[in-house]
């Protein structure tokens, strides 16, 4: 097969999509030497790192100054993927082209848009277009891939698609590691001198980080522990607000925002951190909590249908809406030492259980049905 792959989202430079672009690429083009995967990406907005990576892995480049999220995208992107006669075209996105007709799978991470726009009302058209465009990218495409039970089911009801067209492939955390990680040393780069929770995520509404800072605040005033809360992420431009909502808390000088950072810091934030928490209101999955349990840590979470469904018994649930009871779960995990072992253990059994390669390979089924005509069911093979 012509496989298309719309990478210009992708990378290490990038946030979720960006991890799950990457990782699924990188472990297709491993496994499938005989398909030739033409990759478009943004000489802007892509690693070259990654980009090298993928080159030396067998993709063919495709270089565009076409952003996401664009105008051009909509108008001139067609043309550049019609150049190349593709049997398929995977846009790892809800952002199609309305005008570009030929086969394609759509992954759809979640309708998150739906329940909270982020426009102001004088942005509100940006809301209605991205509707459209998510409405016609589904209804359009030949799959829709999606990445839990749970966000398959809000496609379902929000598009009106059959649940037959939907497919479930799950995600996995980063398989990359660091073996020369030095945590003491990264620890003294962000000024880390006390145990701390840490939270990975860009900070827009739906992660709900100033409900979270308010509760660490109520963990440090009520309980009289001595830790840190590190927030690792960049803000969203969309949403300025929410750093400066965060700060507003007694104890600001105990969070630690770090900004964007390079994987190999990341990791070793995960690895020196005492556990992991969020309390997202609304997640197509919730890769950061399993890359947490990859490194042994204890996660807390919202008690969500999609948090459940991925970390199972491998996680502690509160209520995100309950600075309180968020608060008490903070102190259960840190005054209980025996129950901070128990979850390490539950953590790293739970994320056993997921493997980018795995992804990949049900990925390629789903390409490769598509191509031999068969009558696609979700059960076939994935």
């Amino acid at each position: 097969m012509k496989i298309g792959f719309d990478f210009r989202m992708g990378g290490s430079i990038n946030a979720g999509i960006g991890r799950y672009s990457f990782e699924l690429l990188s472990n297709m083009l491993k496994q499938s030497p005989n398909d030739k995967f033409i990759v478009f990406y943004h000489v802007q907005n892509n690693n070259p790192a990654d980009l090298e990576i993928l080159k030396k892995l067998g993709a063919e480049l495709v270089p565009t100054k076409i952003r996401h999220y664009s105008l051009s995208e909509q108008l001139l992107f067609p043309s550049l993927l019609n150049k190349y006669d593709l049997d398929l075209m995977h846009f790892p996105n809800f952002n199609v082209p309305i005008l570009y007709r030929k086969p394609y799978v759509v992954t759809i991470h979640d309708m998150v848009h739906h329940k909270i726009s982020g426009h102001k009302k004088s942005r509100l058209w940006k809301f209605y277009a991205y509707k459209y465009i998510i409405q016609k990218a589904a209804e359009r495409a030949q799959v829709i891939l999606t990445i839990t039970e749970a966000a398959k089911k809000e496609i379902v009801n929000y598009t009106g698609i059959s649940p037959d067209m939907v497919v479930v492939i799950y995600e996995a955390p980063a398989t990359h590691d660091f073996p020369h990680m030095d945590i003491a040393k990264r620890k003294e780069k962000f000024f880390l001198s006390r145990p701390y929770f840490v939270f990975v995520s860009t900070l827009e509404r739906k992660k709900n980080v100033p409900m979270l800072t308010k509760a660490f605040d109520i963990f440090l005033t009520k309980y009289k522990f001595d830790m840190d809360l590190v927030l690792v992420g960049k803000s969203d431009p969309h949403y300025p607000e929410v750093k400066d909502q965060a700060m507003d808390i007694v104890h600001s000088n105990r969070l630690v925002f770090t900004g964007f950072v390079e994987d190999s810091d990341q990791a070793a934030l995960y690895a020196g951190a005492y556990a992991f928490i969020t309390a997202s209101l609304h997640e197509g999955f919730g890769l950061p909590g399993l890359e947490a349990m990859r490194h042994g840590l204890p996660v807390l979470a919202s008690n969500t249908e999609v948090f459940n469904e991925v970390y199972d018994n491998g996680a502690i649930y509160f209520d995100p809406l309950d600075a309180e009871d968020i608060a008490e779960h903070m102190k259960l995990i840190v005054q209980d030492q025996q129950f901070h072992a128990q979850m390490q253990e539950k953590s790293m059994a739970r994320v056993a259980m997921f493997d980018w390669a795995e992804t990949a390979r049900k990925t390629l089924d789903v390409y490769h049905q598509l191509n031999k005509h068969y009558e696609f069911t979700p059960e076939d093979e994935v």
